[in-house]
């Protein structure tokens, strides 16, 4: 190290300091910030000693991570020192966060945004971390390392164990995260569950008790109540579920462990005993990736792509068949392409594994175990010996498809196989116009949104949730390529699902995304697999990184936001907006205005619908027409990413505030003012202009409004004329008066603070408390609020 690098180090890493004391003395200030006075003057004195105290941390880290590097990588101290030197230049951006001052609304949304900054800006240090660890361990491998690449010398079922391991562990740390932030079972869970219950307690499947008896508290909170989800079954005075029992019987030993342990346990446990067959999916997912490419690496990846990435992370934790059905057509499938054992043993347990479908679904899965069984037919008929013992394989499909008819008469009374769903049992001839409702009832549009939305749609299609299944595009291109009869082969057990599910507009609904194509996923995994096994193009190996990363980044934002899983997207939903797209908003740019939405209502011009799938097939042609390339120097290319990160995250998500603002709802006053107001509380009606009727006490009311001029002044009315209530009236965070009312309208006339500019309008917001102090029911007896400019 020289001279001039032994001063100049320190000096930078002291500049950084300042920037990082100067975040924590602007952060600090923030609570005692308001909207009229939100200048920030730097107190130096202050600065100096905390620039100090941090230099001094900083130092220390430095020297720490350094020499963790140095024996973690087998290099010199000094050689760890230079390395890791440059992993702190992102915390020069904190210098840039008084900026945000030039969008100020109200001190606890920017306290939001500077603790969003905080965090990114810690990620940014930590990933170049990261990355130059990684480099350099390429270069110089560790002992420890060489041992942790021999995972792959690993005899098989020391390596499946490990996975298997591996697999529950991350979905269950998954879990504990999302409960610990309130998670609860949600669309159809509680009513599977409630199967499992009634098995486990009365040892039947009548649910008629256990819904009145509300059941289903024993592992949702305490104030829900459910729908019942039943159909009258054959004999007086019962109710069935209109649900399969298959994942409920499953799922029974679980429930019955998990009681012993509390209502937490409970749910735990059961959502151990989904993560079961999601590390079993995973294994399956694996054994396949090995026989096709024989190539452990490669394996190991798609495991890990998949297994990380919606939908099969959140599938792997929640109540729904899905994620079992796929596992068990992998499975199936796999045991048919490679297998060429012959047993009894073997035969039985292809059968069950196909008639078992049935047994989740009656109808929705009949297209994708169809295919399926006749390409088990098709391969065992090739085998000459394994016609003498089809009789085995036709046990299962025979013995399961007589017990499930059976069941379902004794318990439902039909064979008709819609007796077990919404539906109920119909005779021929509700059946023949049921079909024909479902042929022709439905608009062509509304089923072609449906197969477009399930790769597309901002709230639940799989490639906005997942980016890496866009390179199964790309690998579709290349099994055309080199293997078309395979591609013919998955697409002929695949297609009929997805297309009968999208020709019945079937979507999920309150069920975490992609639900409607987790069934088959496994084959576009496969397809995936295949562009991992066979491209050669450098740009599109990286942009599979940054979709990795991207795709891992979503499934965290998920856990911390579970509620964005569950949103309705069928007949109703009227909000386009993804949930998490839209907590990724800001005030000035609101991403799902520029992403496709695919709900059911009559305006279908909706361009991003059009823009993004041209956009695919561009992405797709230029994989077909691009040439590989030698690949461009690597050297920086972490710091730069880290660095062009912040920067898009400091102007997306700390420059401007974070409130969003949608549904807007026009005022016209008889002044000929005209305001907009947006974000409107059901429990604040508007049902004159500007004139509200305020359904709720004790709590917080927001009305933003715009306005094409500027206010100087604003009269305000409120009061009840049944009871007595206290007000507390303001602008932002800037409180402007408290008032009480004694059954009685009051009116007063404020002045209008200068307005924030937005979209080329003038922003208010306007706070109001409202605290009740007599006996009235507000819900009944409104309390009035009216707002509108003084001319």
């Amino acid at each position: 190290m020289t001279r001039t690098t032994k001063i100049l180090r320190p000096a930078i890493l002291l500049v950084l300091a300042a920037s990082f004391a100067l975040f924590l003395q602007f952060r600090s200030g923030v609570p005692r910030l308001t909207y009229l006075h939100h200048d920030f003057a730097v107190a130096w004195g202050s600065l100096a000693v905390t620039t100090g105290l941090v230099f001094a941390l900083l130092l220390a880290a430095w020297a720490i991570f350094s020499a963790i590097l140095s024996r973690s990588c087998a290099i010199s101290f000094g050689d760890a020192l230079a390395l890791d030197f440059p992993t702190y230049v992102p915390l020069a951006f904190f210098g840039l966060s008084p900026l945000a001052l030039w969008h100020y609304l109200t001190w606890d949304d920017l306290d939001v945004r500077l603790a969003l900054f905080l965090e990114a800006v810690i990620f940014a240090v930590l990933y170049f971390k990261v990355a130059r660890a990684a480099r350099t361990l390429k270069a110089h491998p560790a002992p420890w390392l060489l041992r942790l690449r021999a995972f792959h010398t690993l005899p098989l079922r020391r390596r499946l164990a490990i996975l298997f391991a591996a697999s529950l562990l991350v979905y269950n740390g998954g879990t504990l995260l999302m409960m610990s932030r309130g998670l609860s079972f949600s669309g159809d869970e509680p009513h599977y569950l409630l199967i499992t219950h009634s098995l486990l307690h009365d040892g039947d499947f009548d649910l008629t008790g256990n819904y009145n008896a509300q059941d289903y508290l024993r592992y949702l909170p305490p104030s829900s109540t459910i729908v019942s989800h039943t159909l009258p079954g054959k004999k007086p005075g019962t109710q069935y579920s209109m649900h399969s029992p298959g994942v409920s019987i499953l799922i029974l030993p679980f429930y019955a462990i998990g009681e012993l342990f509390g209502k937490s346990g409970l749910v735990f446990l059961v959502r151990f005993g989904m993560s079961v067959f999601g590390a079993l999916f995973g294994i399956q997912l694996y054994l396949f990736a090995l026989q096709e490419w024989k190539k452990t690496g490669l394996a190991f990846g798609l495991w890990l792509l998949t297994g990380l990435a919606a939908p099969v992370f959140f599938y792997a934790m929640h109540v729904y068949p899905e994620i079992i059905i796929s596992l068990f057509a992998l499975t199936a499938f796999r045991l048919l392409k490679f297998s060429d054992r012959t047993s009894p043993a073997r035969f039985v347990l292809l059968g069950f594994l196909l008639t078992s479908f049935i047994w989740f679904h009656a109808l929705k899965y009949f297209f994708l175990m169809g295919p399926l069984f006749l390409y088990a037919l098709w391969v065992l008929a090739a085998k000459r010996k394994a016609r003498v013992r089809m009789a085995w394989f036709f046990a299962w499909p025979i013995l399961g498809t007589a017990l499930y008819f059976y069941f379902q008469y004794t318990l439902y009374g039909s064979f008709n196989p819609t007796a077990v769903s919404w539906q109920g049992a119909m005779d021929g001839q509700q059946t023949m116009s049921f079909v024909k409702t479902l042929l022709t009832g439905i608009p062509f549009r509304f089923r072609l949104d449906t197969l477009l939305g399930y790769f597309l749609d901002q709230r639940d299609g799989l490639l906005f949730y997942a980016p890496i299944y866009v390179f199964a595009l790309f690998g579709i291109v290349e099994m055309a390529r080199r293997k078309r009869k395979d591609l013919g082969l998955l697409l002929f057990i695949a297609a009929p699902y997805v297309l009968v599910s999208a020709f019945l507009t079937q979507r999920t609904g309150f069920a975490p995304q992609a639900r409607p194509i987790v069934a088959v996923i496994w084959v576009i995994a496969i397809f995936l697999g295949h562009f991992l096994a066979h491209n050669s193009k450098p740009l599109f190996a990286r942009s599979l990184n940054y979709a990795a990363g991207l795709s891992l980044i979503f499934v965290g934002l998920l856990c911390l936001n579970h509620l964005a899983l569950y949103q309705e997207t069928t007949v109703g939903a009227v909000e386009r907006g993804g949930e998490l797209f839209y907590k990724l908003s800001n005030l000035h740019f609101y991403p799902p205005t520029l992403l496709p939405s695919f709900i059911k209502v009559e305006e279908w011009r909706w361009g991003p619908n059009f823009v993004w799938p041209v956009l695919l097939a561009l992405l797709v042609a230029a994989y077909i027409i691009g040439r590989p390339r030698k690949p461009a120097s690597r050297h920086g290319r972490p710091l730069a990413f880290a660095l062009a990160g912040l920067a898009v995250f400091f102007f997306w998500f700390v420059f401007y505030p974070r409130t969003i603002l949608t549904s807007p709802r026009p005022a016209a006053l008889l002044s000929g003012d005209r305001l907009v107001f947006y974000r409107l509380s059901r429990v604040a009606l508007m049902n004159e202009p500007a004139r509200f009727s305020l359904l709720e006490d004790n709590r917080d009311y927001y009305l933003y409004f715009t306005s094409r001029g500027q206010i100087a002044e604003l009269k305000v009315d409120f009061g009840s004329t049944a009871g007595d209530y206290a007000l507390k009236f303001g602008f932002l965070d800037q409180p402007v008066f408290e008032e009480s009312t004694a059954r009685e309208v009051k009116s007063r006339v404020v002045e209008a603070p200068p307005p924030y500019r937005w979209k080329n309008t003038n922003l208010y917001r306007v706070t109001i408390h409202l605290e009740k102090k007599s006996d009235v029911r507000t819900g009944v007896n409104p309390y009035l609020f009216a707002i509108r400019p003084v001319r």
